[in-house]
């Protein structure tokens, strides 16, 4: 064997060393993922997990090879060369393997504890590290992580895997002619091309075939970080909306966007105007107008409720009347979508599709906006954040919205210099009482109001202002569910207690200043509260994604019809339509699938959560379902929990069929109204 022969052939071990050794450590953060977020659930998954290690196995060998194989093809271009290039070629390989490595594993340490805080692998949320507040983000990680010790483990692992890979290659060679190392690199080319094509069969490896159980968690440990990651940014690339505003109403069976509307608002619907209604007559609300007043709270997430003790674990502070007494709480809803800024345009926006507003049609006036009606009806709309406006372009893209006015953490210092502030804003009590003095100045001037507010304190890092008192706490008192260590859980806990208790404190101003006795008001979480709760799998969709929902409809304002709320399920769909139908009177507004919760009860609710393969999750008294477009359905089991099927119920199939048919024409009508403005 000639010199170039052999000095090929060594780097051809190393090239090999290389692509086994990133697919070890990739295999290995899969196992830690698994230990490290399985709730003693191992012999329930035991028929799956070895499912679910090959297929993330042939997944991470695939994307191994995708980006480590191309260099097989460049190596014979320096196969001839000088000894002197071949260094340089060697040298060059050497460090994109050091570059693919250390990403690869540090994509593996931020899926873990990005799995930890949002209970799922890297998904489109991770963009917020641009699309947020970047600075906040970075320092919220700062503070949250062991940054430095992490980063010097993931360079130190990976400066040993290419450290045993170089000396892996340089052990001698075997001797080989020149057919034989012709046959090697045509064999070695080979399986590069057929390890990155993932399969023999007909069809290569894909995303479709990454579902291989019933449980969520089990089938979330299928792509490593890196392929999360590759994932995702597909699926940014699909927010792209084509050209086709027919794609889910094709995809889900319908015939054309009029189908699927009949059978979501189960009427018949033959024009674009059939997708509007006129409110019916209500006579105290036209003769005085409410003002309105919707919050957005940060973190709020109704599992913990449960957990609260007014003795021992107050959690609720001064909203407690409020919950328990005052208003009508729904103690089972569901959040539109998992993420603050997803959940925010879906609540305002009545969209699916998700992120809209940050995209090349955030300009454009859609008719489902939820404020535009109380516009049509002379209200001054108004959108006010603890944060800042600039928090994803807010401060502009909800002026075409139906917003009259953005307020943020700016407006609110300038009222307040005293205002305590935090890396997200200010507190939320600063929010609150800006609110309460914008309404209170608006009555006097004769001005109706319809007020959103969207609260930032809940949010990691979790810390309380030095001011405030919490209320008596006791972390023991989750016992062994809470996922987080008892410092963190406590941290969590007094975050979420000083949110319920400003909240509280802004309804007794109101009610105190008589303001709330022509007031409606709601309240509603963005997402469940992070971190301290572990769902691996679906058996608590309703805690993963639950949400507390409070309303509060003063006596003059109800109408004969009402009943009491029966507090089943409700979603994010329904809170608009709840408010309209008792402060507004013979004004137009778009129909959707949600209800007025004092008329009737919804059968299923509808959350459209991206983490779910961008295709929804129900949940109804008759069980849930997981991913519209390929459903997996759950029924109710003693304790609450659900269970997973192979034999749905009559009702529970009806579910999803009109559903699916409000999934498909919600995204439709955002989609026509995007795709019109080229």
């Amino acid at each position: 064997m000639n010199s170039k022969n052999k000095q090929w052939v060594q780097w051809h071990r190393t090239f090999w060393a290389i692509l086994v050794l990133s697919v070890m450590g990739l295999s290995l953060a899969r196992w830690v993922l698994f230990y490290g977020h399985t709730p003693g659930l191992e012999e329930a998954f035991s028929t799956d997990v070895k499912k679910v290690f090959w297929l993330g196995l042939r997944f991470d060998v695939k994307n191994a090879a995708i980006f480590i194989g191309p260099w097989l093809l460049i190596s014979l271009f320096f196969y001839s060369a000088s000894s002197a290039v071949w260094r340089v070629f060697t040298r060059g390989f050497s460090a994109y393997a050091f570059v693919f490595l250390s990403v690869v594993n540090l994509l593996s340490v931020v899926n873990y504890y990005y799995f930890t805080f949002y209970q799922s692998p890297i998904n489109a949320l991770i963009f917020g590290l641009k699309e947020d507040d970047t600075q906040a983000v970075l320092q919220t990680l700062w503070s949250d992580f062991p940054v430095i010790r992490l980063l010097l483990l993931v360079l130190g692992f990976s400066a040993i895997q290419l450290g045993l890979a170089r000396a892996w290659g340089r052990r001698g060679a075997a001797f080989y002619s020149t057919s034989g190392w012709v046959a090697m690199v045509v064999v070695s080319i080979f399986v590069v091309v057929l390890l990155g094509r993932g399969s023999v069969s007909k069809f290569p490896l894909r995303a479709m075939h990454m579902t291989v159980s019933s449980h969520a968690f089990l089938n979330q440990l299928v792509p490593s970080g890196l392929h999360a990651l590759l994932l995702v940014r597909k699926e940014r690339k699909r927010s792209q909306l084509g050209d086709d505003e027919n794609v889910l109403i094709k995809a889900f069976g319908f015939e054309n966007w009029q189908q699927a509307a009949s059978q979501c608002l189960n009427a018949p619907i033959k024009d674009y105007a059939g997708l509007q209604q006129v409110l019916p007559v209500h006579s105290y609300a036209k003769e005085s107008p409410p003002h309105v007043v919707l919050t957005i709270m940060e973190g709020w997430g109704r599992h913990l409720v449960e957990f609260d003790d007014p003795v021992a674990n107050d959690l609720l502070g001064a909203l407690r009347p409020w919950v328990q007494q005052k208003a009508d709480y729904f103690g089972q809803a569901l959040s539109i979508q998992h993420g603050t800024h997803p959940s925010l345009e879906g609540l305002l926006l009545d969209t699916p599709i998700t992120p809209l507003t940050q995209s090349i049609y955030g300009y454009v006036n859609y008719d489902t906006a939820r404020m535009l009606p109380y516009k049509k009806a002379g209200y001054r709309t108004v959108f006010l954040t603890a944060g800042p406006g600039s928090w994803r372009q807010l401060n502009t893209v909800l002026l075409k919205q139906g917003f009259d006015e953005v307020h943020d953490e700016t407006a609110i210092r300038r009222a307040y210099p005293e205002a305590s502030t935090h890396t997200w804003g200010v507190d939320d009590e600063w929010m609150f009482k800006y609110g309460f003095q914008l309404l209170q100045e608006a009555d006097a001037r004769g001005e109706k109001v319809a007020l959103v507010m969207l609260s930032v304190t809940n949010h990691p890092p979790h810390r309380i202002p030095s001011h405030y008192q919490p209320f008596s706490l006791d972390q023991n008192k989750l016992q062994a569910q809470a996922a987080t260590s008892a410092v963190d859980t406590l941290a969590i806990l007094q975050t979420y207690q000083y949110a319920n208790h400003a909240l509280g404190e802004f309804l007794n101003d109101l009610e105190r200043s008589q303001l709330l006795s022509r007031t409606l008001f709601a309240a509603t979480g963005d997402h469940n509260t992070r971190m301290i709760f572990s769902y691996p799998d679906n058996k608590n969709l309703h805690n993963k994604y639950g949400v507390p929902l409070l309303f509060y409809i003063p006596e003059a304002y109800r109408v004969p019809s009402d009943v009491v709320p029966a507090r089943s399920w409700a979603g994010h769909s329904d809170i608009f339509p709840t408010l309209w139908a008792h402060s507004l009177s013979e004004v137009e507004v778009p129909l959707s699938q949600g209800h007025n919760l004092y008329q009737s009860e919804p059968l299923s609710v509808l959350g459209t959560m991206s983490e779910q393969g961008g295709d929804g999750v129900i949940l109804s008294r008759f069980g849930a379902i997981a991913n519209l477009s390929r459903p997996v359905f759950y029924e109710w089991a003693d304790g609450g929990e659900l269970e997973h099927t192979e034999n749905p119920s009559i009702e529970l199939q009806q579910v999803l069929v009109r559903q699916r048919s409000c999934f498909a024409l919600s995204d439709w009508r955002i989609r026509s109204q995007a795709l019109a403005v080229k």
